[in-house]
C-alpha cells in the first residue's frame, strides 16, 4: 500500500511539474505575483526609444555627429595632439566605423561621428567629454571639466557642411558662456536641410499661408526698443514654419519679388492699424523692389492712407546701395517725402561710409554677422568695427549690430561704441510687438 501511493504521488506531481515548465517563456517579462497590484505598477521597466520604434515598424535612426572642441590642456611639445585624441576617439566609440579627428589651426578640434543614433546622440557627447577629460588628466593634473567644451551639430545625411559647422560654432559659444554645462547640441532640422521650391513660396504667400516676426533691436545704454525687424516665415505642410534663410536667397522673377514684399508690406499695415504701439517697423526689400518705381509709389499711397510718419524703416545691404546709388535718388525722395527712413546693413568696412555724408535718409548702419560673431576674440574685427563706428560718428549716423548671442561679444561691441544691438542674446524674434524685454 505504501509503495503504491509513492507511486500514485509522485506520477501526479511530476505530470504538473511537466506541464508548468512547458509554459514558462525564454524571457520573463512579469514581476512574482506576490507583489501588489501598486508594487507592480512601479517595478514595470519602460522600454527604451528603440524597442518603441519596432512597435510601430519604424527603423532605427541615425544622424552625423559634427564636434568643436575648445581644450584648455597644456600638452607637451612632442605631443601629437591630433594623433593622441583620434586614437582616443577609436577607444570611446568602437562600435563606429565611420569618424574623423582633424586639428584646426585655431588649436581646436574637430571631430565627426557617424551613424549615431538619434536617441543617443547626447550620451555620445558625454562619452566624448569624460574620455578627454580623462586623458587631459594625464598630462594636466589641475584640469577642470569646466576647462572642456563641446559644441555639437547633428544632421542627415546630404547636409550643408558649411551649415553644419556654423551650428558647431553657435553651441560651441553657448557652452563656453556657461558655467555648468560644458556641452551644447544644435540640431540641423527638416527645414535646414531642405530649401523650398520657389514655386512653392509664391503659392503659399498667395494662399497666405506665412507669419511675421519681429526682431527687437535695444539701445545698449538704455535698453530701450528703437525697431523690431519684419522677419517673415512660410508655412510649409512638411517643414512648418520656415525661416526667410531657407528660400530668401532664390531667384524670383520681378512679379513674384512685388508679390512678397507687397504681402509682408500688408500685414505690417494690419498689424499697424491694430496696434497703437509708437515703435518703429524695419522691412527688408528685394533689390529688384528697391528699383522699382511703381512699387514705391504703391508704398507712399500706404503710408499716407495709414499715417505711418517715423514708423517705417527700410533696410539695403551695403553692396546693394553703393553699387545701385545713382538709381536710387528718386526713390529716397519718395521715402523722404513720406517721411520714412533707410537702414543700411551687413556693412563690412569703413570704406564707402563717408559717401552717406549726402543721404539725409540713412538713419542707421547694421553691422554685417561675420564683423559681429565672436568679436570679443577677434582682435581685426574690432579694429574694423572701431573704424566704422569712427567714420558714422562723423555724420552722426549710429551703428548697430546683429546676431549678438553672449554677454561677452554685447560688452566687446559697447566699448567699441556700437549704439544698438539684435539677436538671440537678448530675444528669439517675437510673433507680437509688445513682447520683448530687455535682459
Amino acid at each position: 500500500m505504501v509503495i503504491l501511493g509513492a507511486a500514485s504521488w509522485y506520477y501526479r506531481w511530476w505530470g504538473i511539474i511537466k506541464a508548468a515548465n512547458s509554459s514558462i517563456p525564454s524571457k520573463i517579462i512579469v514581476k512574482p505575483s506576490y507583489q501588489s497590484n501598486k508594487s507592480k505598477l512601479l517595478n514595470i521597466n519602460q522600454p527604451k526609444n528603440n524597442e518603441l520604434s519596432t512597435f510601430y515598424g519604424v527603423a532605427s535612426l541615425y544622424h552625423g555627429l559634427y564636434m568643436l572642441i575648445e581644450c584648455d590642456c597644456r600638452f607637451a611639445q612632442r605631443i601629437d595632439k591630433e594623433i593622441t585624441f583620434k586614437i582616443l576617439v577609436i577607444k570611446i566609440f568602437p562600435e563606429l566605423k565611420g569618424l574623423s579627428v582633424t586639428l584646426l589651426s585655431n588649436e581646436r578640434l574637430a571631430i565627426t561621428l557617424c551613424n549615431v543614433p538619434i536617441t543617443e546622440l547626447d550620451r555620445y557627447i558625454e562619452r566624448l567629454h569624460k574620455g578627454i577629460f580623462t586623458v587631459c588628466q594625464n598630462y594636466q593634473e589641475n584640469i577642470t571639466r569646466k576647462n572642456i567644451k563641446i559644441g555639437a551639430c547633428d544632421y542627415r545625411l546630404g547636409a550643408d557642411q558649411e551649415t553644419v559647422y556654423q551650428l558647431a560654432k553657435s553651441a560651441l559659444t553657448l557652452s563656453q558662456s556657461s558655467l555648468l554645462q560644458h556641452s551644447h547640441r544644435l540640431a540641423l532640422n527638416h527645414s535646414q536641410g531642405k530649401v523650398i521650391s520657389r514655386e512653392e513660396v509664391i503659392e503659399n504667400i498667395k494662399k497666405n499661408k506665412f507669419i511675421l516676426f519681429f526682431q527687437p533691436l535695444f539701445e545698449i545704454s538704455t535698453g530701450d526698443i528703437l525697431q523690431h525687424e519684419a522677419l517673415i516665415r512660410v508655412r510649409h505642410n512638411t517643414h512648418g514654419l520656415l525661416a526667410a534663410r531657407y528660400f530668401i536667397n532664390q531667384l524670383y522673377s520681378s512679379q513674384d519679388a512685388l508679390i512678397l514684399d507687397k504681402a509682408v508690406f500688408t500685414q505690417i499695415k494690419k498689424l499697424a492699424l491694430a496696434e497703437s504701439s509708437p515703435l518703429t517697423i524695419s522691412i527688408n526689400l528685394y533689390l529688384k523692389n528697391w528699383l522699382n518705381k511703381e512699387f514705391w509709389q504703391w508704398v507712399s499711397s500706404q503710408i499716407n492712407d495709414l499715417k505711418l510718419s517715423n514708423k517705417l524703416q527700410f533696410e539695403i545691404s551695403e553692396s546693394e546701395f553703393f553699387i545701385h546709388q545713382s538709381s536710387l535718388i528718386d526713390i529716397f525722395s519718395i521715402i523722404k517725402k513720406s517721411r520714412s527712413q533707410v537702414v543700411i546693413d551687413n556693412i563690412q568696412s569703413s570704406q564707402n561710409i563717408s559717401k552717406l555724408s549726402n543721404c539725409q535718409e540713412v538713419c542707421g548702419l547694421k553691422l554685417s554677422y561675420e564683423l559681429v560673431h565672436l568679436v570679443n576674440e577677434n582682435t581685426q574685427n574690432q579694429k574694423q568695427i572701431k573704424k566704422i563706428v569712427d567714420a558714422s560718428n562723423l555724420l552722426n549716423i549710429p551703428v548697430f549690430a546683429v546676431g549678438v548671442e553672449t554677454q561677452k561679444e554685447l560688452l566687446m561691441l559697447a566699448k567699441l561704441g556700437v549704439v544698438g544691438a539684435q539677436g538671440f542674446y537678448f530675444s528669439e524674434p517675437l510673433q507680437e510687438l509688445t513682447q520683448a524685454a530687455f535682459h
